[in-house]
């Protein structure tokens, strides 16, 4: 890698949270995470876009003076390069444990080398964490302090922000470049989808008409929002499959039948899908099938209800009673977030795209084996579930045992619970498992699936 570019380190010992972050801070899964000591060996690179600046960031080993592992040399080696590499070097510590005797020798090692430091402490969450932080970490005298949690992104963007003002200035401006984001626009016909594009980007990039159908093409549409380059698609609306195609006309019909089918694929392509309804209508049973559709297809989606301003004599309670209509005629997506908006009046359609981008960040979060069997814990003191099995008359079912459960994968969410007899968990305990998950962390937007089996 060629010097020009900026360097950022992140040097910590083992399990303070360096993967986690530097997975967080990519947006990527690239690093592996695990609990066991030394799971990252070798430097890890990824490309860092934010605030019209690039930097490359390095996940090192744990450089843990009291390891044992033979292969911690190696890895000092490694992480080492790593320090000599880098512009600005971001020192994690655990911010959940006492400082260590490791955390000084590290602190120690970094000032001789007078490197630009970042003290990062992790693992804080929330305030009550903070104010039980060990408060001797200012004694390992680093000049700049940033307190987040890699896990669920909590102020991950302010270190960001302090990082680029950190580093140096480039002498050649780095091309520009953004992390993209799909959203595809779907719906049934003229429920405003390409006004809804042209008030997102304050001009008339998509043809709008009163017109149904007048979307034929899946129009892509670029533009950078909040460091983030996102891929606006206008796709075309979808009317009821035994109506598609249905026209006297023929070349419309094949028209309205191609364009259909290249909306259905640009949906299985898309990050997040927002799937436009219009506020003065009845949900339709295309509506529900639309909404299946996005679920079938594991994406993240959001609810776009749009002409707001058509809605007569609204007040502060207007809102909630739509709500709660569109939650009762769709109960099986009450964790899919909605959005009332106007096209026309350009109300709120910005905040579309920070909804988007929240749902995205959700989507990429990794929650820890230990605070997913803490779940499993609440549900088996809570529900008392039974094993689902035949018995005889008299006899009473046992309890059902859960060993462990754990993240497999994100975007969507995968998880895997282990339990001796898979076929005897019943489908709604598996519900309520996803439900006390959503309870603490939420998931907005996005699908989340479980895998039963035995390990």
């Amino acid at each position: 890698m060629s010097k020009k570019n900026l360097f950022v380190a992140i040097v910590g010992r083992t399990n303070s949270g360096k993967s986690t972050l530097f997975n967080r801070l990519s947006e990527t899964s690239k690093a592996i995470i695990s609990p066991m000591e030394n799971t990252t060996r070798d430097r890890n690179y990824a490309d860092i876009f934010w605030q019209d600046k690039k930097f490359t960031l390095i996940d090192t080993g744990g450089m843990d003076t009291a390891a044992k592992d033979p292969l911690s040399s190696g890895i000092f080696q490694q992480v080492n390069k790593a320090i000599e590499q880098a512009d600005l070097v971001l020192f994690l510590i655990d911010g959940s444990t006492d400082i260590l005797p490791q955390d000084r020798e590290l602190a120690l090692l970094l000032r001789k080398l007078k490197k630009k430091v970042i003290l990062g402490i992790n693992k804080i969450d929330n305030f009550k964490k903070e104010k039980l932080l060990d408060q001797n970490y200012h004694q390992l005298n680093c000049d700049h302090v940033a307190i987040f949690s890699a896990l669920n992104g909590s102020r991950t963007g302010d270190l960001l922000d302090q990082i680029i003002t950190l580093l140096p200035q480039q002498k050649k401006n780095p091309e520009k470049f953004y992390p993209s984001l799909k959203l595809a626009i779907i719906g049934r016909p003229n429920v405003g989808k390409s006004s809804l594009i042209n008030a997102i980007l304050g001009e008339d990039k998509v043809l709008v008409s009163p017109l149904p159908h007048t979307t034929r093409d899946i129009n892509d549409v670029e533009f950078i929002y909040r460091d983030h380059k996102f891929i606006l698609v206008d796709t075309a609306g979808i009317r009821r499959k035994s109506r598609v195609g249905d026209w006297s006309n023929k070349m419309i019909a094949k028209i309205e039948k191609e364009g259909v089918h290249a909306s259905m694929e640009t949906l299985k392509r898309a990050d997040i899908v927002a799937l436009v309804l219009e506020s003065q209508m009845s949900i339709s049973s295309q509506d529900q099938a639309l909404v299946e559709l996005a679920l079938e297809e594991r994406k993240n989606i959001v609810l776009v209800i749009n002409k707001w301003d058509l809605v007569p004599e609204k007040d502060e309670t207007t809102i909630n009673a739509y709500a709660d209509y569109f939650n009762q005629k769709l109960p099986f997506a009450k964790w899919v977030p909605m959005i009332f908006v106007s096209a026309l009046n350009k109300l709120r359609v910005k905040k579309i795209l920070d909804l988007a981008l929240e749902i995205n960040q959700q989507a990429n979060m990794q929650i820890a084996e230990e605070d997913l069997n803490q779940i499993l814990a609440v549900v088996l003191r809570k529900y008392k579930p039974k094993q689902k099995m035949t018995i005889t008359f008299g006899q009473h079912k046992s309890d059902l045992k859960l060993n462990f459960m754990k993240q497999i994968k994100t975007n969507p969410p995968v998880f895997f619970l282990s339990t001796p007899k898979p076929k005897n968990i019943s489908p709604a305990i598996v519900k309520i498992i996803e439900k006390e998950i959503r309870n603490k962390y939420e998931f907005l937007g996005v699908p989340l699936k479980i895998i039963i089996g035995k390990e």
